[in-house]
């Protein structure tokens, strides 16, 4: 007896070698689908390791990586050097905290070199009035590449008060030349007394004083 199936739509028994139910008119199953057929001498285990990522990029590797391995390093130093190249040739200021008189301070350059510090000194102390034996004063120690100190002292001005006289609370410009070839400038703020300097001269023997006649 030949062998039968049972058709899945109309739930009749027919051949199994019929394709198709001869009462629904339907197919009685899908062929299976076709299996690619391998071809002669290729290797089938292609198919089941992923393929390579980025072959261009490991190809330029293998071929230029040993010149990266040097050339990544130098050009993460040169930037280094380069501030370190600035550090030891470029002019340091350093401001010793004050909590009377801060100062402020910044370098003006001209022709790849510092001429010229411009600064802004605060008086937070007494006030210090015009017409007065005292003044606050900025005294810059310039340290030179040859060893040599020189000392320089300014006296800064408001926009209301003459030169070294400020009022609690207000604010002075000053300005520093900056001799060629110094390294380091150390800024430092102080009240002056203008008189410890000056010398009164007394009056010659055997002058007149005026207002009297000679006999």
């Amino acid at each position: 007896m030949p062998e039968e199936v049972t058709c899945p739509r109309c739930n009749v028994r027919i051949p199994a070698d019929m394709p198709a139910c001869p009462f629904c008119k339907k197919p009685v199953a899908s062929p299976p689908p076709e299996r690619p057929e391998r071809e002669e001498g290729k290797d089938i285990r292609g198919l089941l390791v992923p393929q390579e990522s980025f072959p261009a990029l490991k190809e330029f590797y293998r071929l230029y990586g040993k010149w990266l391995k040097l050339a990544v390093p130098a050009l993460i130093a040169i930037p280094a050097l380069w501030i370190v190249f600035l550090l030891l040739t470029g002019l340091s200021v350093d401001i010793p905290k004050d909590p009377v008189f801060p100062i402020e301070a910044a370098k003006v350059k001209k022709g790849g070199r510092v001429v010229l510090l411009k600064g802004t000194l605060t008086n937070l102390g007494e006030n210090i009035p015009d017409l007065s034996l005292r003044s606050i004063g900025v005294t810059a120690e310039i340290r030179l590449k040859d060893g040599r100190v020189e000392r320089t002292r300014v006296f800064p001005k408001s926009a209301y008060r003459g030169e070294g006289a400020l009022f609690h609370g207000e604010s002075g410009a000053f300005d520093i030349d900056v001799p060629q070839g110094a390294k380091a400038v150390t800024l430092r703020a102080e009240i002056v007394n203008l008189g410890e300097d000056r010398m009164f001269k007394l009056p010659m023997q055997g002058s007149t004083p005026p207002g009297r006649k000679t006999k």
